[in-house]
């Protein structure tokens, strides 16, 4: 058995999936299994993958017909023989002592997970700024702000004994997009001790064009994923608190995706999230501590008036995309 394995999917990564690997197989960590899940690439992937396997006898290809990033992920940790999980995107690139660094964390404080802070890898390299990663540790009863994280799963190590215990599983829904999201939510609720480190670890990256981060095309995903964790709570107690943080998590999500989209889907997606929330009174958390200021004023503007909602998050679009090309 080794100690940790190494989840990476693939699909169609020609141009970063080398970067990739020579960060993993130089960590300063060398107990490790590499799991290459090739989700039916039409690129050069597949050689790339096959010639590092040759070079490295930890590097493990699982080359598959194209099924999706939950399916590819799902197929891995059943593969997986590590006593912990660490899941790496195939674009990104991490940090030569993240592995030692967050393992010596996880064991000497016998969490379930640890996460770390990141760099963002766009025209320039920043640290993501986030207010809750406090160097400390933390579960959902004393902490249930950590929800509001970004889904980093990819920055994460996770106790391979508490996911299948817990038999936590990725959605598998078509298409490559968003199944960190409900894997985040249940691991941040079930977990009983979360290392939170701002430390950053690891480079994700944004300007990927082909990234399913930077896919238009798939406007109403997001949804799979709030009916995924529906379900998960449907039989647990939450209580108003933790109510209240769910749905600033699932507006900010839902406010991420619209800014995103493509315009031409902003009013299938704005009715489809309006029948979503018609029942689940979102007026409650506008005066919600966890509320941050920006999202505060889109969450009013959407109850007030979709059509505003609509011309100021419009402008904002096309304001960022002036920014980005220049």
């Amino acid at each position: 058995m080794v100690e940790l394995s190494v989840i990476i999917p693939v699909f169609n990564s020609e141009k970063y999936i080398e970067q990739c690997l020579k960060s993993i197989v130089k960590q300063s960590f060398k107990d490790i299994e590499i799991l290459c899940v090739n989700d039916g690439s039409t690129d050069n992937t597949k050689n790339i993958l096959e010639n590092f396997q040759k070079t490295d006898k930890r590097i493990k290809v699982i080359n598959k017909e194209n099924t999706g990033y939950g399916h590819s992920l799902n197929l891995a940790l059943n593969m997986a023989v590590g006593k912990y999980i660490s899941i790496i995107e195939s674009d990104d690139c991490i940090k030569e002592n993240m592995f030692e660094t967050l393992l010596n964390i996880i064991k000497n404080n016998q969490c379930d997970i640890v996460k770390a802070n990141f760099y963002i890898k766009g025209k320039k390299i920043k640290k993501y700024n986030s207010k809750y990663f406090i160097n400390s540790i933390k579960n959902i009863d004393n902490f249930p702000q950590m929800l509001l994280i970004q889904p980093s799963i990819w920055s994460s190590i996770y106790k391979k004994d508490f996911l299948s215990k817990n038999n936590i599983k990725f959605n598998e829904t078509k298409g490559a997009s968003f199944q960190d999201i409900s894997f985040h939510f249940q691991t941040m609720f079930l977990a009983e001790k979360v290392f939170l480190v701002d430390m950053p670890l690891y480079y994700y990256r944004t300007n990927n064009l082909q990234s399913s981060i930077n896919s238009c095309d798939k406007p109403f995903l997001i949804f799979d994923e709030f009916d995924k964790i529906n379900e998960f709570l449907e039989n647990k107690k939450i209580n108003k608190e933790l109510t209240e943080i769910k749905k600033i998590f699932e507006f900010k999500i839902a406010l991420w995706n619209f800014n995103r989209i493509k315009n031409k889907y902003n009013n299938s997606f704005l009715d489809k999230f309006n029948d979503y929330i018609k029942n689940r009174n979102y007026k409650e958390v506008i005066n919600n501590k966890n509320l941050d200021k920006k999202t505060k004023f889109y969450l009013f503007l959407f109850l007030k008036s979709k059509f505003l909602f609509k011309i100021v998050c419009t402008i904002r679009k096309a304001i960022n995309k002036y920014v980005q090309s220049n």
